[in-house]
Parts: C-alpha cells; sequence; structure tokens
C-alpha cells in the first residue's frame, strides 16, 4: 500500500525560515548591555509531504492500512483507540510511532492513565532518544505536572539546541516543529521568559499562522490567561523554581 502523498502547502518548504529564536535566555536579566543573551540563528527546511519511515514501510500492509485509521481515532476519541495501540505498539517496538500515539491517547485519560503515559514516555526516550517525539511528548507530560525546569532542560539544556540534537537534519515534517516551537514557548510562559516565548510563537506562526498552538501560545501571552500566567511565573520565581 503506497503512503497518502499529503499536499505541501508551503512552496518552498520553508528555505529561508532563519530566525534569532532565543532557545533558552543566559540570564533573566540578560547581558551588561541589557539585551538577553544566547539567541541562535536557526536553519531548516520544514516540509508538509510524508516523510520516509523505513519501520513502518516494513509493516504488514494491513498494519499499515490500519494504521491510517488508527491516527484518526487517537486525534477523535483517543480513549477508544488504548487497548488496540496497546497491541500494536507491543507487536512492533522497532516503529515508535504507535509507542507515542498510545502516550498520546493514555494522556487524554485518567489520572492513572497519565501516570502510565509517563512511565511508558520515559521509557520509550531511554530506548529511542533520537526519535524527535520521545523527547517533546516526555516534555509535555512534564509541563503537565508542571515540572517544568525539567521540561526546560530536556528541550533547551546546554547543546540541546533543535539543529544540534538532530546535526543530520536539515528538514523537518510540520508536526515535529509544531511540536517543539509550541511547547518552546509553554515552557518559556511558566519561566517568565514572555520575549522568549513571543519568538517560538512568531516561528511557529511563519509555518502555521492559524494552528491551534500558535492562538494558544496567544491567549496564553495577551489574552485571558495571561495575568494569571505571569502570576504563576512570578510566584515559582519567588519560590525558587
Amino acid at each position: 500500500m503506497a503512503k497518502r502523498k499529503k499536499l505541501n502547502r508551503n512552496p518552498d518548504h520553508g528555505r529561508g525560515l532563519l530566525k534569532r529564536l532565543a532557545e533558552r535566555r543566559a540570564n533573566s536579566a540578560g547581558g551588561e548591555d541589557g539585551e538577553s543573551g544566547n539567541y541562535v540563528l536557526m536553519d531548516f527546511e520544514v516540509t508538509w509531504d510524508v516523510m520516509p519511515d523505513p519501520a513502518v514501510e516494513a509493516l504488514p500492509e494491513a498494519v499499515r492500512e490500519r494504521m491510517e485509521s488508527m491516527h484518526d481515532l487517537v486525534m477523535g476519541d483517543p480513549k477508544s483507540a488504548v487497548e488496540e495501540l496497546r497491541e500494536l505498539a507491543a507487536a512492533h517496538p522497532e516503529v515508535p510511532c504507535l509507542t507515542n500515539w498510545l502516550i498520546s491517547a493514555l494522556r487524554a485519560g485518567s489520572k492513572d492513565d497519565k501516570q502510565e503515559a509517563l512511565e511508558i514516555c520515559e521509557a520509550l526516550f531511554r530506548r529511542m532518544p533520537d526519535y524527535f517525539f520521545a523527547r517533546t511528548m516526555l516534555a509535555e507530560l512534564w509541563l503537565d505536572r508542571l515540572e517544568v525546569e525539567k521540561a526546560a532542560e530536556l528541550m533547551f539544556g546546554p547543546g540541546r539546541l533543535l539543529t544540534k540534537l538532530y546535526p543530520e537534519r536539515r528538514v523537518f515534517h510540520v508536526s515535529e516543529i509544531r511540536h517543539w516551537f509550541y511547547l518552546g514557548g509553554r515552557i518559556n510562559i511558566f519561566q517568565g521568559e514572555m520575549e522568549a516565548a513571543r519568538s517560538h510563537r512568531d516561528i511557529l506562526a511563519q509555518v502555521e499562522p492559524e494552528s491551534v498552538g500558535v492562538k494558544h501560545l496567544d491567549r496564553l501571552l495577551e489574552g485571558e490567561n495571561a495575568t494569571m500566567m505571569r502570576a504563576l511565573a512570578k510566584m515559582r520565581g519567588l519560590m525558587g523554581g
């Protein structure tokens, strides 16, 4: 079964998407001249096309066909997908997206489900540290638990710039860029780094201006939730993180 080829809505695949992005400020006060430090010039391409995945392509045709519908089920009715995803992920550990879908489905469930999602994601990251969504999903699960510094270290720790984590890559799928910059913005907001959060939001808006992530970051930065987020960030600062 041939993979469905999704139309690339960005004609130049994001070429020229160069942005001075605050991956992480060296400190909240900035440098001696008052400018915030540690800005990084990032150069990468973004594609909307389905990217090659040899592990998926090696699956039996029936499994690949089921995956097409399972993805939609995870997005629309995640709880109903859990048990089948358990079976698929156990049968095909070499296909990390199946485990990632299981984690996403569990994250939408009960407190116990969320705890299981975290444990599975930690195991996935240990097993496949280069799998993009193992890192970003683990950061998101920690952020759900308000373990902001753990999420920040995973995403923005020393040497953990996007293009340094994946030096062999210059093309990223839009779903990867969406998750990375959305999470980056949320982490920055929790840390009280609003300008860095806006930088992440602006990158995301260049790629997907109408995305749910952009709209959510706008609400956190400027909307009805902005005052609460600033108060929470201030409280975290007073408590030492």
